[in-house]
């Protein structure tokens, strides 16, 4: 009695932990999705080495898959379908040994389900009892096709079999992910209620062995956002991901996705083959020309030095490369110049640039600040205490380009004599009007837009209108976020030459961190945590755990002073799909739903008959 007690009491802590198996599973994948700016990423891979690097790459969940072991080996990713050993013991042998032991995400289990000679039951019970959470159907029916699909699917050994051994699979408290190809393929497996459905777009092009496609990326979206529309409108629940097909490259993940509204991708041959193929090759060619190469290489890092530093700016998104653009023509003209952004942009760093492309001979920069609201310190004035005359920095410095800080400070009066400097050359000394001439260039500064300075009558119309030809707008941090690691790089720099340090470089693990964060204090504070984190660090690596502790929840806000309207745009671009939403507006799904409840906006889209 005793001992039936005993195994009665394991079976059940057994059942009680793959219940809680599917739906920690599932919760943590949704979990991720809440986060800004965050798009599921799952590995299809075949051996220890690959899932351990897409892990600490930021992979989501793994699919251990035979097609992975078999490109490990040479083979295609097609010859997973043919019988040339037995695929559930091939994949149970290297993914219960290389992949479990040292998987930290989901790991699905790519289950065949073919064989005749195998009950779903038991092949499910010994998979899980080898410790996987979640099943996926691979090999799959779906690449199959003509008279073969039609005689596999009449001898019950098709795509149903599969289904059903995802439904057992979940029965058992398993988490599923179905494989599908066609829209028919999608409504079924998620009337079946998959987790996630997996929409397969072919084999993938690329390298040396991979597949052709008939699809265009711009037909893939559209035949994915056909397909993601028809699951959704079965089960809101089921996440929808990509595979396959034209997408070989993160841009073109992104343009497929972006259209078609996935929740995520997988990566087979993207993630091991084609980077693998192309990574040795290279790495051997190097080997075998080392000479030439780090001739090369040397060349190439001094041009990255000379882009980095053009200018006083650093970057390479179009928005910077749209600023040093603008620069150059500034440079070559004698228009004042209005530098807007946030605080910590750099704005003061790109007036130095400007000023120095220039290249005006006999002309220094002057860096004013702020100066005060009267403009005594700009103008002068003839009424000062003691009798004496105040003289002003345009008649000190009549030659020189001066870096005024927070123009909109200046009251109307200063303005309208800045306006008259600006259109006449010819300056006004306050209190007596004694004039002088300013040959020098002005370059001003602002925290607020030219519109928003303009709007909120901040300066005057005549003011802004002189200004408008020569504004440079530099966007915060978190919107060119592409510039990241060249800053990293460019201040990592500067310290190792201030500071005779060694030679340190930012680990991924800290880029994963530094790349999801707000950044309220642009490349300014960005600086500021590299500084901190290199005295923190040790070795030659900036880790994760170097950095100093950053508000983790610091989210943008929105650049529209109405912000209840910036959020019902929003709902309306994404058809008040709730999650969409609060990803574009880079926020929390619960901060979306605070916000929605505060304004009072609708739950969902109002439809009209």
């Amino acid at each position: 009695m005793a001992e039936l007690v005993v195994h009665a009491s394991e079976s059940l802590t057994s059942s009680s932990t793959r219940a809680l198996a599917r739906a920690d599973i599932v919760a943590t994948l949704k979990a991720t999705l809440d986060k800004p700016n965050t798009t599921l990423v799952g590995a299809a891979i075949g051996t220890g080495l690959a899932a351990q690097a897409a892990s600490r790459g930021g992979a989501d969940f793994i699919l251990a898959l035979n097609a992975g072991r078999l490109r490990s080996m040479g083979a295609p990713s097609i010859f997973s379908l043919l019988a040339l050993r037995s695929s559930n013991d091939f994949v149970l042998d290297f993914a219960q040994s290389e992949i479990l032991p040292f998987a930290k995400i989901p790991v699905f289990f790519g289950a065949c389900a073919f064989d005749p000679r195998r009950q779903i039951e038991s092949e499910l019970e010994r998979i899980a009892d080898a410790g996987f959470g979640g099943i996926v159907n691979f090999p799959t029916s779906i690449f199959l096709n003509g008279r073969f699909r039609t005689d596999i699917e009449r001898a019950g050994l098709g795509f149903q079999r599969e289904l059903e051994m995802l439904r057992a699979a979940q029965r058992r408290s398993m988490a599923t992910l179905a494989y599908v190809r066609t829209v028919a393929e999608a409504q079924q497996a998620a009337e079946a209620g998959v987790d996630v459905i997996n929409l397969n777009l072919g084999w993938n092009v690329g390298g040396t062995v991979g597949g052709r496609t008939g699809l265009s990326l711009t037909q893939a979206a559209e035949y994915a956002k056909i397909v993601f529309r028809r699951i959704r409108s079965i089960s809101e629940e089921t996440l929808c991901v990509l595979e396959g097909g034209p997408i070989v490259s993160p841009d073109q993940m992104y343009e497929v996705s972006a259209v078609s509204k996935a929740d995520g991708y997988i990566g087979g041959s993207t993630i091991d083959r084609v980077p693998l193929e192309a990574s040795m090759e290279q790495i051997t060619s190097a080997f075998k020309s080392v000479g030439t190469l780090q001739k090369r290489i040397d060349e190439l890092e001094r041009q990255l030095e000379h882009a980095q530093r053009e200018y006083s700016i650093v970057g390479r998104s179009p928005s910077i490369q749209q600023i040093k653009q603008r620069i150059e023509k500034l440079a070559a003209s004698t228009l004042p110049v209005l530098i807007t952004g946030g605080a910590g942009t750099g704005k003061k760093l790109l007036g130095r640039g400007i000023h120095e492309a220039a290249r005006r001979s006999g002309s220094k920069l002057i860096n004013v600040g702020p100066v005060d609201a009267s403009g005594v310190s700009l103008f002068g004035s003839a009424q000062m205490e003691g009798g004496k005359k105040a003289l002003g920095l345009l008649q000190y410095h009549p030659k020189a380009t001066l870096l005024i800080e927070n123009v909109e400070c200046l009251c109307i009066d200063a303005q309208e004599r800045l306006v008259e400097v600006i259109e006449t050359g010819i300056y006004r000394r306050l209190g007596d009007n004694d004039r002088g001439r300013f040959e020098g260039r002005l370059i001003l500064t602002s925290k607020q837009t030219l519109s928003q300075l303009g709007s909120s009558g901040l300066l005057i119309p005549s003011l802004a209108s002189r200004l408008s030809p020569g504004h440079v707008f530099i966007p915060d941090l978190r919107d060119r976020l592409e510039d990241l690691p060249l800053l990293a790089e460019h201040f990592l720099q500067e310290l190792r030459k201030d500071r005779r340090s060694r030679k340190l470089s930012v680990d991924h693990s800290a880029y994963r961190i530094l790349m999801t964060y707000g950044w309220p204090g642009n490349v300014r504070e960005l600086r500021s945590v590299l500084e901190t984190a290199a005295m923190n660090c040790e070795g030659d690596w900036i880790q994760a755990a170097c950095l100093p502790p950053v508000d983790a929840s610091s989210e943008p806000q929105p650049h529209s002073a109405d912000e209840r309207e910036w959020i019902l745009d929003a709902l309306q671009r994404h058809r008040f799909r709730r999650g969409e939403a609060a990803r574009y507006l880079g926020i929390s799904r619960k901060t979306l739903y605070n916000k929605m409840r505060v304004y009072g906006l609708p739950l969902q889209q109002r439809t009209t008959s």
